[in-house]
């Protein structure tokens, strides 16, 4: 007897709902892991952007049906879509939060991310940097997780915070861990400016010191970080960087295409692409670099910017007693800036800045142009073609040894002596440019002129020296350079001098951006931090730093710390404990609000802006000092 027409229809229901539940969960989640191209199928991008070219799958283990999910991350951008609309989970995310973050056994779900690594074949579990998962839980998830995945003999776990990091140095991880660097040493590419432009591709092998003069239509190739960027269309280069090294920064000023891939420099594609017009467009996660027939941009005649200068004021401006805002124009940003922090630090009281310190403003530097009689040398390098690369070089040279073989004027030899023999807690003094062609808006100067440190009583670091160093920098080639393409007059240019007390007993080193980098969803700082007194903004070749974003976490907790490098000069150990850490970012959003109050005041800037600045941790006590801070401008 056949079924009528209304059971018919319950079976075609039946059947199609059943069916569409299978394709719906082979399109969105799997419970293992079997071959790549799976895996493939279900990945994304990772959450943050600490790392580029990074393939990434979401996994949950539900703790009530003890059941594994890897499921589709480009469909589920979040763990907590995922568990919403696919386990049925029905509070608000921060419940959700709270059940699934906490360090006690009392979970809802277990929650990580398992990320790919093509160009090294690597696979590595990462919770958020946020989750206080406790040691039995971590060594349990991890063990469900590697049953169910071909790539199990591969797996580690990341020891991305300080949390899981401590729970390794304490014995209580039973897996294979990895810090930072094992990640980052694995990376073979990594965007710094995303753009594009079209010029002839070139390569330049700065490793045997040839010479470095590209032509400003020209992409270039090079191996090594150079101490400047010239003008050019683009820049490939085969060395991984720190966000917030010179060449970051200034890349990011010019707005050219900048990347980085670490194979670039033999790869046979490339290659053959050399002399030849190409076009280079990076993105967020990759580049790409083909022949074209598109025409090479004129470059536009930039307009020229006059800078203020004051002569007016004729003495040394001590920095702890005096408001520099209203003589900016005489000292300098960078001098201007260490005296707001100084008043800053009255009210704040977390931090310390650079003793003793004072300017020397543009008064001495005008006056030692006119009393050596430099001024008719100035105007024959102003006179040199802005093609002349290789002239422009040799003859700025040859006029800082012209410079530095000056003599400074006695009398202001003698106030500064004055002055720093009127203390005796330091010997060692530190002298800075402070133009006004640097920290300032739209023009960052990242690392164009030069900083010398003099001892009092030492015969070869000596006070006349360090000022004759620093003003003679105004002519570095890299300073001349940047000014001409941003169009700067030169003549409207001076030099200041900062001068405070140098730190020869830093435990640490580093500069920080109060601003998420790496997840722009939620507020935060970025930090580069080093040992000792070890560069941060130019390293040496193969070193890394410790380098980290913080942020508040929405809806559970306060203070998350997620590493994205580890420093090679500190065996892997954290340079700086939570404490310290949690100390900068407990100053930086009142600084910033303060410091940008200060310069809209006195209309340095007309915007808001993150700050760029420059720590230290000094002695025994780990004392925190503010030695810089200026606006960031990505």
């Amino acid at each position: 007897m056949l079924p009528n027409a209304h059971i018919m229809k319950n079976i075609y229901l039946f059947l199609f709902l059943t069916i569409s539940a299978l394709s719906y969960s082979q399109d969105n989640f799997v419970n293992s892991i079997v071959k790549k191209q799976q895996f493939l199928n279900l990945s994304g991008k990772p959450l943050t952007d600490k790392f580029t070219n990074m393939k990434s799958v979401k996994v949950v283990y539900d703790y009530g049906a003890k059941k594994l999910y890897f499921f589709n991350s480009t469909r589920y951008t979040y763990h907590y879509d995922f568990c919403l609309k696919v386990l049925g989970f029905t509070d608000e995310i921060s419940e959700f939060n709270k059940q699934s973050y906490n360090p006690t056994n009392n979970r809802t779900y277990l929650l990580a991310n398992i990320n790919y690594l093509k160009d090294s074949d690597d696979w590595v579990m990462e919770l958020a940097a946020s989750d206080e998962m406790n040691a039995g839980l971590i060594n349990f998830f991890y063990n469900e997780v590697n049953k169910n995945v071909f790539f199990k003999d591969k797996l580690k776990f990341y020891l991305n915070s300080p949390h899981v990091i401590g729970l390794q140095s304490k014995k209580e991880l039973k897996i294979p861990t990895v810090l930072s660097d094992f990640i980052f040493k694995r990376i073979t590419e990594q965007s710094i400016e995303n753009t594009s432009s079209v010029g002839i591709l070139k390569k330049y092998d700065l490793q045997k010191k040839e010479d470095f003069n590209p032509k400003s239509d020209e992409i270039i190739i090079i191996n090594t970080t150079p101490e400047f960027i010239p003008t050019v269309r683009g820049i490939i280069i085969t060395e991984l960087q720190t966000p917030l090294s010179h060449l970051v920064l200034l890349a990011k000023n010019r707005n050219i295409p900048v990347y980085v891939d670490t194979k670039v420099w033999d790869k046979e594609s490339v290659n053959a692409l050399l002399g030849k017009k190409v076009e280079l467009i990076t993105k967020e996660n990759s580049y790409s670099l083909k022949a074209s027939q598109k025409v090479i941009p004129v470059k536009k005649a930039v307009k020229e910017i006059v800078l203020k200068k004051d002569f007016s004021v004729t003495d040394l401006v001590d920095l702890e007693t005096t408001t520099p805002l209203d003589i900016v124009h005489s000292i300098g940003s960078k001098a201007t800036n260490l005296g707001l922090l100084k008043q800053i630090q009255k009210e704040m009281k977390s931090f310390k800045t650079p003793e003793y310190a004072f300017a020397i403003p543009f008064y001495y530097f005008d006056q030692h142009i006119k009393n050596n009689h430099l001024q008719d040398k100035i105007n024959t390098l102003y006179a040199i073609p802005k093609d002349s690369v290789k002239l422009l070089d040799r003859e700025l040279k040859a006029f800082r040894k012209t410079v530095k073989n000056s003599k400074v004027n006695p009398e202001l030899l003698r106030k500064i002596e004055e002055k720093l023999n009127a203390q005796s807690d330091f010997k060692n003094f530190r002298f800075r440019s402070s133009t006004n062609a640097e920290d300032m808006e739209g023009f960052n100067g990242a690392g164009l002129y030069d900083s010398k440190t003099a001892i009092i009583g030492d015969a070869d670091k000596t006070i006349e020296k360090a000022i004759l160093d620093v003003w003679s920098s105004f002519w570095n080639f890299r300073a001349f350079q940047e000014r001409d393409l941003f169009g700067i007059n030169h003549e409207s240019c001076a030099m200041g001098v900062l001068v405070h007390r140098s730190f020869p007993d830093e435990k640490a080193n580093g500069v920080l951006v109060s601003k998420n980098l790496y997840r722009n969803q939620y507020d935060g700082i970025t930090v580069n931090v080093q040992l000792g007194e070890e560069s941060v903004v130019k390293p040496e070749p193969n070193v890394t730093c410790d380098e980290f974003y913080c942020h508040n976490f929405n809806g559970f907790g306060s203070f998350v710390v997620d590493y994205r490098s580890t420093s090679s000069l500190n065996i892997g150990k954290p340079i700086l404990n939570e404490k310290e850490i949690k100390k900068l970012f407990d100053i930086s959003t009142p600084l910033e609000r303060r410091l940008n109050l200060l310069w809209q005041k006195r209309k340095m800037s007309k915007k808001y802006y993150p700050l760029d600045i420059e720590f230290k941790y000094l002695g025994d006590e780990k004392q925190l000092y503010i030695k810089q801070a200026r606006a960031y401008m990505d």
